[in-house]
């Protein structure tokens, strides 16, 4: 199973000697991430640019921003200028995010059309020469295009069963929400529903289980940080259902009661949340706390047929914390061989 590393951080052009270091650990990839203030495209491009072997990917770009025709030429030239390292990983998101955030309120039956923005993806990269799509969300022609270009594996991602159905039917692999690593969610909801979507699309995806992860030589401060990433997702109703299958739906409903009546008071929300919990959604604590504790993880998801582990740091504290957090987990979390060949 390789592991890999997820930029989930504010900081950009800081973690360039964090990424050098994720690829002489011999981490598979780093997947970049975005919101408003932060672009994962032009992240994953710069990290590669300043490394030479590790594959890079966007852990996700959101596909509710960007024309699906302009998503592919970019991801394409991405990839040209990598050597082939890159891997496109697109989503749609919560709701919430796409209105809130973005002002974006015409991205409706969000599954549906992420299915065919990646048909339309494949289009654009197999078309010589004259490119048509008519579709049921996305529409366009163009008569000119620069001749086929390599195809870009294509990610999608998901907490949800009809998001994570629709995912493994239609891309070539699943990245899940860090929520959805929690065994009993994975169990319940996350291996079904991609073992229905790639019966349906006869596919085989890969499947990458992202997993929030906070280390410090203190392990109270460690698991202190892992709480506020706890609160701020459970702060969300989209994220309601991993909690309550793994019977933690009671806390997760006094987060979210806390932030409608105090918003983002993180500090507050976060002191709901128990060790116990912590421990289940998260790997938290010392370096040898870790080490342990994804020891005993590790062949459980291999069992299961995860192809690959996403570390996520945790934020919420100033930028050294968080790029100090991530020289940790490439120096505790190091694949014990080198980049697969």
């Amino acid at each position: 199973m390789r592991r890999s590393i997820v930029f989930a951080a504010p900081e950009f052009l800081a973690l360039v000697p964090a990424a050098r270091s994720a690829e002489s650990a011999g981490f598979h990839r780093i997947w970049t991430t975005e919101n408003p203030g932060r672009d994962a495209l032009v992240r994953a491009l710069t990290y590669a640019l300043h490394t030479e072997r590790i594959g890079v990917a966007t852990g996700i770009a959101y596909a509710f921003t960007r024309a699906p025709l302009a998503l592919a030429a970019a991801a394409s030239d991405i990839d040209t200028a990598t050597g082939g390292r890159f891997a496109l990983g697109i989503g749609a998101g919560t709701q919430g995010m796409r209105s809130r955030w973005y002002g974006t309120d015409d991205f409706d039956h969000a599954a549906s059309r992420i299915e065919e923005y990646a048909d339309l993806l494949r289009t654009a990269w197999r078309a010589e020469r004259g490119f048509r799509f008519d579709g049921r969300f996305y529409r366009g022609a163009y008569s000119e295009m620069d001749g086929a270009r390599r195809a870009v594996p294509v990610w999608g991602s998901g907490i949800n069963r009809t998001m994570l159905r629709i995912a493994a039917r239609s891309c070539d692999g699943v990245a899940v929400h860090p929520l959805g690593a929690s065994l009993p969610y994975l169990d319940a909801v996350v291996l079904p529903a991609v073992a229905e979507g790639a019966a349906q699309g006869g596919r085989s995806p890969e499947l990458a289980l992202w997993r929030m992860t906070s280390i410090d030589d203190d392990g109270d401060a460690a698991r202190r940080r892992a709480r506020r990433g706890l609160a701020f997702y459970f702060s969300t109703p989209s994220y309601a259902a991993p909690a309550e299958e793994s019977g933690w739906g009671e806390v997760a409903g006094k987060v979210r009661d806390l932030f409608g009546e105090r918003g983002g008071d993180w500090d507050a929300m976060a002191g709901l949340i128990p060790d116990e919990m912590v421990a289940h959604f998260c790997l938290a604590g010392t370096p040898e706390e870790v080490r342990r504790t994804w020891a005993a993880l590790e062949p459980q998801y291999e069992a299961r047929g995860v192809t690959e582990v996403v570390f996520q740091t945790v934020g919420g504290g100033p930028g050294a914390t968080t790029v100090k957090n991530l020289e940790s987990i490439a120096a505790v979390l190091a694949p014990e061989t080198g980049l697969p060949t």
